[in-house]
């Protein structure tokens, strides 16, 4: 009687620190995860601050799963792809969905390097009477979520755009 006794608190007592080692686990994978997501995010709205703000003129948008579409056109939406101009040099950023990367490709140049890992939306809407952009990039990873935005001024009056 007492073996047995001894034998069902031996498995209530492995089997409630199974459980506990799996939530720490669980909460060491989310920890894990968003410290990945809030280190992309930064890396990627530092590169769009430093590279995509002097901009010339954004020349167009490739909605998700859908045609070229010339900014003065463009209104808001999912994209795939976006391009700008930079004087003489154009620049574009796109979202590899099936990997979610974020990509920058100059003078169509593909497939660019890399800049920013889980990414799994990229969202533009105009702004500004068409001379900015609002760019918000959403990051996925285990279950874990961030998004984050950036406001894009180009130089050029919005005639030129």
């Amino acid at each position: 009687m007492e073996a047995a006794a001894y034998s069902f608190l031996t498995v209530v007592i492995v089997i409630l620190t199974l459980e506990l080692l799996a939530g720490l686990k669980n909460i060491y994978v989310k920890t894990e995860s968003d410290s990945e997501l809030h280190e992309n995010s930064i890396a990627a709205q530092h590169f769009i601050e430093s590279r995509l703000y002097g901009a010339s003129s954004i020349d167009f948008v490739i909605p998700e799963k859908g045609e070229k579409t010339l900014w003065r056109e463009f209104s808001k939406g999912c994209a795939d792809e976006i391009g700008f101009k930079f004087d003489n040099e154009n620049v574009g950023i796109y979202i590899n969905r099936n990997t979610k990367k974020l990509f920058c490709i100059i003078n169509g140049q593909r497939p660019g390097y890399e800049f920013a890992n889980y990414v799994s939306g990229m969202r533009v809407e105009k702004v500004r009477d068409d001379s900015g952009i609002r760019l918000e990039l959403l990051f996925e990873k285990n279950g874990c979520s961030m998004e984050t935005q950036s406001l894009i001024f180009v130089r050029n009056s919005p005639e030129n755009i």
